[in-house]
Order: structure tokens, then sequence, then C-alpha cells
């Protein structure tokens, strides 16, 4: 045991959902006889941080998102000096901006950062990452969640490709096995009926999210089936004015706003179709649950999400922004139960044969290893270093027929 290695994971964001939801999984599963983790998190997450976490994950509250934060920057210094740390691990570039020149000048060995989408709400001279490119220098390796991360990391940001490993998101798919099925009892709880079709977004309620978009399509849905029912499943600055919307074009019966819910496996029981109309994205786990739980899911082909969804076989992907596809698309899905109950299967094994979580953690720790004992993938080579043998995907059902 005195040889585990010493790695800490930091985060700065004040917000609660998936990159958050990643940490702790990861945390979770790291091998306890190879690895020592802990955690540096902001003030306003560390309590949900330390009840998800076990407690043999050490959590250090401490906000360090300003160049104001001055002192908290001397704190995290002293921390790292005094632990010795042989990796420090940040997630997402605002994290990683303070985290890893600090880490380096403690002259912590490696320092790694997690991109979680292509940050594609980057706007003027942001737009450029000209200040990414100045702090890559202080990163040892960048992990990307995505092919689509792993590229905007090699063209937008420059990172040398040898820097990069790409690992896809997982899952825990054990918890997607719900021994009592609870979808009556919420069904009720929401007034809902067992003929009701309901739909089920789960995301933070940020204008990115495309929350607005499927609002928007629920008059069209409606009037095409009126016993469609929306849950929306989340928190965050725009669920104020997303309840007014409802309001002002009488959605209030069919659509129900249930805040932050830690149980999603349970609600996802209560569904029929999942959907995402996202304007960006990463590699989403909530869709990865969905699929998990059997769900089809109606998304955006943006960011990593192609990749987990194959469009009309294990779900329908829509252009973002685009309120007339997303109503052809979640139309289908009502229309045709054996649609659904097909693509619901077909997600459902592609979730257990890619996306678990157990291959995550598996080959984070072997990239973990290889920088420790200097023998992780440094070629100048195109390509992304990728931590597993090639395989060929799984073969699919055939997809079904659907004019977009």
């Amino acid at each position: 045991m005195n040889n585990r290695r010493s790695i800490l994971h930091f985060s700065n964001s004040t917000l609660w959902g998936g990159v958050e939801a990643h940490i702790c999984g990861l945390l979770r599963g790291l091998s306890r006889d190879l690895f020592r983790v802990q955690l540096v998190c902001d003030p306003t997450v560390y309590e949900r941080f330390r009840g998800a976490l076990p407690q043999d994950v050490e959590v250090t509250p401490l906000a360090l998102s300003s160049p104001k934060h001055v002192v908290a920057a001397a704190q995290f210094a002293r921390l790292l000096l005094r632990r010795k740390l042989q990796i420090v691990h940040s997630h997402m570039f605002w994290s990683s901006l303070f985290a890893s020149p600090i880490a380096w000048a403690c002259r912590v060995p490696n320092i790694v950062e997690t991109l979680h989408g292509t940050e594609a709400w980057r706007r003027g001279w942001k737009a450029h990452c000209t200040v990414d490119r100045a702090t890559t220098h202080f990163v040892s390796r960048y992990v990307a969640v995505s092919e689509s991360d792993a590229q905007f990391l090699r063209e937008r940001k420059k990172v040398p490709a040898w820097k990069i490993t790409l690992i896809h998101n997982g899952i825990d798919t054990r918890r997607f096995s719900i021994r009592q099925d609870p979808r009556e009892q919420i069904r009720r709880a929401m007034g809902f009926t067992d003929e009701d079709i309901v739909l089920i977004v789960i995301a933070r309620f940020h204008s990115g999210k495309g929350h607005r978009v499927l609002l928007d399509a629920m008059p069209q849905l409606l009037h095409l089936h009126p016993a469609l029912k929306l849950i929306c499943l989340g928190e965050g600055e725009e669920g104020p004015r997303l309840r007014t919307l409802c309001e002002s074009v009488g959605l209030t019966d069919s659509v129900r706003f249930v805040g932050y819910q830690p149980n999603v496996p349970e609600w996802l029981t209560a569904a029929d179709i999942n959907v995402l109309p996202t304007f960006y994205e990463g590699f989403p786990l909530t869709v990865l649950e969905a699929m998990a739980s059997g769900l089809p899911t109606v998304a955006s082909n943006v960011g990593g999400i192609p990749e987990a969804i194959e469009d009309m076989v294990s779900g329908v992907l829509v252009p973002p922004r685009d309120v007339n596809a997303l109503v052809q698309a979640i139309s289908m899905l009502v229309s045709d139960e054996q649609v659904r109950v097909r693509m619901g299967h077909a997600a459902r094994l592609r979730t257990a044969q890619r996306f678990d979580l157990e291959q995550q953690v598996r080959r984070t720790e072997k990239m973990y290893m290889g920088m420790t004992e200097g023998t992780g993938p440094r070629t100048e080579h195109k390509h992304v270093a990728k931590l597993s043998e090639a395989e060929e995907w799984p073969s699919s059902p055939l997809p079904i027929e659907y004019q977009k």
C-alpha cells in the first residue's frame, strides 16, 4: 500500500452536472491498491461531492476560480507540496487554467486536463484559444472524452497529438437494473396515466442545452399526440424563464419541472423517450444512462453524441436548433412502440458493450500507471493515443427506415 500513487482531482465548477458525475464515477472506481485519491472542489458543491464519494476520498473545499483568489492559490500550492502528489488531474479548461500552472510550479511530475466538450460557447477572443495554448506547456496529458474532443484539442488548441488520450465516458450500468420498477408511482405523482407517452430531458437549465427548442416543438407535438407529456429534470439559471415560457404558451398541463433528482435511474423508468436537444456536447452521461435504461434517445447530432448513438439503430440524431426535425423524430417514436422497443434494446446492448464505467476506469488507471512509470505513449504521431487495442464495434441491428 505504500507504493500507491497519490492523485488529486481538481474542479472549480460551482454547478453540478455531467462533469461532476464523471469525477465521482472515476474516484469511486479507481483501485485503492494502486492509487490514493483526493479531490479539491468549490465549496458550493462540496456537500454533494462529499455525499457521493466514499469516505476514503478526502474532499477539500477551496474557491479557486479567479485571479483575485490569491490566498486560495497559496493554500492550493501548500496542499500540493505537503502531499507530494504524483498526478494533479483537472476537469475542464477553467479548472486547469488555475491548477495546472500551480502544480507545475510545485514540481508535480504529471499534470492532466480532461476536456468534457468542444466549448462551442466560446465567442470573441476566447474562441481563438490563445490562453489555452499558452497553458499547454504546463499540462502533461490531455484526456478527450470523445473523438470530437480530441479533434478540437488538436485543431483548435494545437495540442500535440502525443499528449492526447481518448477515453470515452462510461456509466455504472448496474445502477440501471431496477429491481422494483417505480414507473407507475412516479407517473401517478406527476399526474400522468399509463396511456401517456412521456418524454424526459435530463440536463442543466442552460441556454446551450436546447430546452427552448424542445418547448417550441411541444405545441406541434401535442397537436399530433395529445397524450404526450414531458418531464424536465435538472436545475440552473434558465429554469425560471423556461417555466414562464410554459405558462405563456399553455404547456403547464403537459410539462413537469422536477428539479435536481439524485435517483436518475428511477426517473428514467417513468419515461418512454429520452430527449437531448443540446447545441454542443462532449460525451453526455445522460444519453448513456438513458441507453442503459433501454430508452431510445432523440438528440442533437453534435460533439460526441454520434459516437454514442447509432442513428436510427439506438436512437435518432437531428440537427441542433431544428424544431421541425425534432418534431418529426419524436413523432416517429411516439407513433411506433415497436420501434421504441427495438431501439431501446439496441441502446442497452451498446452501452453494456462499449460504455461501461469499468472500462473507463481501467483505461484511466492504465494511463496513470504509464505516466508514473514512464511507459505511457509519447510518440510524435498524428493519431490520438488509445488505451486499448483496436476493436471492431459489435454488430448492431439493421437500421430502421426513416425519412428525415
